[in-house]
């Protein structure tokens, strides 16, 4: 590679060809078809003003179109502005607006969220369509623009630099406006590596290799589906992009395409399994999963075991991109409970990536393996704060460390457990009481679907737990009271974490990350 820039991990997988394939329904192109694409989308794009700095709005589900555009703008030196089509109309429009896009890349399906800015963008939108009809008046397909473009690689690919800006994405706002984190190429490229390499080297249940087939269900829009937009390509393995594909879809591409690798959120890996259940597939043999986002739940990780999914659990974020990973103790037997535990919970820092504990004082915190404190984080490819909001930066990024927000228990082997975001997590009695914890053990309940658990304000203690449970079928409080205790008497739980309370609906409400919306619950519960 030249340099840490986004094009040449695409450069990288042509000069090493695989002969892997980049799949996107009936379409099927080696990396070699996929740069050659990239070079004349690149080169139209040229020739209809988009420059250097130039912001491109996106507004696409994970497909080939989307690939061709990471890559395109980066050759231009561009600046990518992903767009996540699971906000709010209001806050969709003010990611548009708050980051700078001038130019909107708009699949089809997506038109009507966007349609009051068809005037705005009249000579300045392209529909991200795989034929040359335009659904709709205004703005050429990007099948029109790649197959006007030359074959010539722009003369800028050549002097875009390692600290150019690569792209801007917005977290999902469940505290506020959604806030715009913009990060250059080495960061994007390092992280991405960075992920990988890690998977690489540590025993853990989501290894990759370049002979994976690989099908990213985490969204692009959300930090380039954990960076395997960059990776895969990297790799040059497999690439199955499944669009706007729901669970049965998930399921047809993992059996016929013969998928390995994939990232989901905890909700998304339940519908998947349940999908599966529902179509008579008892296992899963030989799929891995990334999962994150939110705490594996111990009844999840069990119902994976069964079906013969092997898993790792990362940590990271928006605003601070991939920090730890969960790996098998050296010490630990890779197919012994004990080591599908640690990698249900228990995560390492990636290289490069330094973490620390603080009190409410900013005091550290030992890492004793119960001690809960306040996570910061630094990096390599840590940003120095957020886009264009002063404030919000110098609340969360101190010194060069960036303050998560999150609560974590350091382990004396150098490991992490995020029990908890700050906002979610309670005090009882002056006391922590780590949610997620509550959470994992309830879900280990076989007639418990998913669960949240919410602070509710109390008189005496100030706030006491309230356990909000989606079942798959009738089930009393005082079964899901007795659960927790068999924990609290094996030693696994405090007696005062037990819920006061459940709550039980008939679905669970998620945030547009996939991740279960607590906000809401409090909203209507607390």
């Amino acid at each position: 590679m030249r340099a840490l820039v986004v094009h040449e991990m695409l450069s990288a997988a042509v000069d090493h060809d695989t002969g892997a394939e980049v799949v996107d329904g009936s379409q099927r192109v080696t990396y070699g078809q996929l740069h050659e694409r990239a070079v004349r989308l690149a080169d139209a794009l040229r020739q209809l003003g988009v420059s250097r700095g130039t912001v491109l709005g996106v507004m696409d589900v994970n497909s080939l179109r989307n690939l061709e555009v990471h890559y395109a703008s980066s050759m231009l030196g561009a600046v990518l502005l992903t767009l996540n089509f699971r906000l709010s109309a209001e806050d969709l429009l003010y990611t548009i607006q708050h980051g700078g896009a001038e130019w909107l890349f708009v699949w089809e399906g997506f038109a009507p969220l966007v349609a009051p800015l068809r005037a705005a963008f009249a000579d300045r939108w392209v529909w991200m369509a795989d034929t040359m009809d335009v659904p709709e008046p205004g703005g050429p397909t990007l099948a029109a623009l790649v197959a006007t473009g030359s074959g010539r690689m722009p003369q800028e690919a050549a002097r875009v630099q390692e600290t150019d800006p690569f792209s801007v994405f917005y977290t999902t706002g469940t505290t506020g406006r959604p806030k715009g984190v913009l990060y250059r190429h080495r960061d994007m490229v390092l992280a991405s590596l960075g992920i990988i390499h890690h998977l690489a080297l540590h025993p853990g249940g989501a290894v990759a290799t370049s002979r994976d087939v690989f099908l990213p269900a985490i969204p692009f829009f959300h930090i380039h589906g954990w960076g395997t937009a960059l990776s895969v390509p990297y790799l040059g393995a497999k690439f199955v992009l499944p669009g706007r594909a729901d669970a049965a879809e998930q399921l047809r591409l993992i059996r016929e395409e013969g998928v390995t690798w994939t990232n989901m959120v905890p909700t998304q890996l339940h519908m998947l399994l349940d999908h599966a259940d529902g179509a008579g597939v008892p296992e899963l043999p030989g799929l891995k999963v990334l999962t994150g986002g939110s705490p594996l739940p111990t009844g999840l990780a069990r119902r994976l075991r069964e079906k013969g999914v092997r898993y790792s659990l990362i940590y990271g974020g928006s605003d601070q991109l991939a920090t730890s990973i969960s790996v098998v103790p050296r010490d630990v037997d890779p197919n012994a409970d004990a080591a599908w535990e640690s990698l249900a919970c228990a995560t390492t820092p990636l290289y490069m990536v330094e973490t620390r504990l603080a009190d409410e004082k900013g005091r550290p915190v030992l890492h004793d393996g119960k001690s809960i404190g306040r996570l910061h984080v630094r990096s390599p490819w840590l940003p120095s704060g957020y886009h264009h909001d002063l404030e919000r930066s110098a609340a969360s990024f101190v010194d060069g460390w960036f303050h998560t927000g999150d609560l974590a228990v350091g382990n004396p082997d150098g490991t992490l457990y995020v029990v908890d975001r700050e906002g979610d997590a309670l005090k009882s009695g002056g006391e922590w009481i780590a949610t997620g914890l509550i959470e994992a053990l309830l879900s280990d309940h076989p007639l418990v679907v998913a669960v949240a658990v919410i602070a509710r304000p109390d008189e005496r203690w100030g706030s006491r737990p309230l356990a909000v449970v989606q079942a798959r079928a009738e089930v009393s409080e005082s079964v899901l009271h007795e659960h927790l205790m068999t924990f609290v008497r094996r030693g696994q739980l405090a007696r005062f974490w037990v819920p006061d309370a459940f709550a039980f609906v008939d679905a669970l409400p998620v945030t547009s990350a996939g991740k279960i919306d607590k906000a809401a619950l409090r909203r209507a519960w607390a």
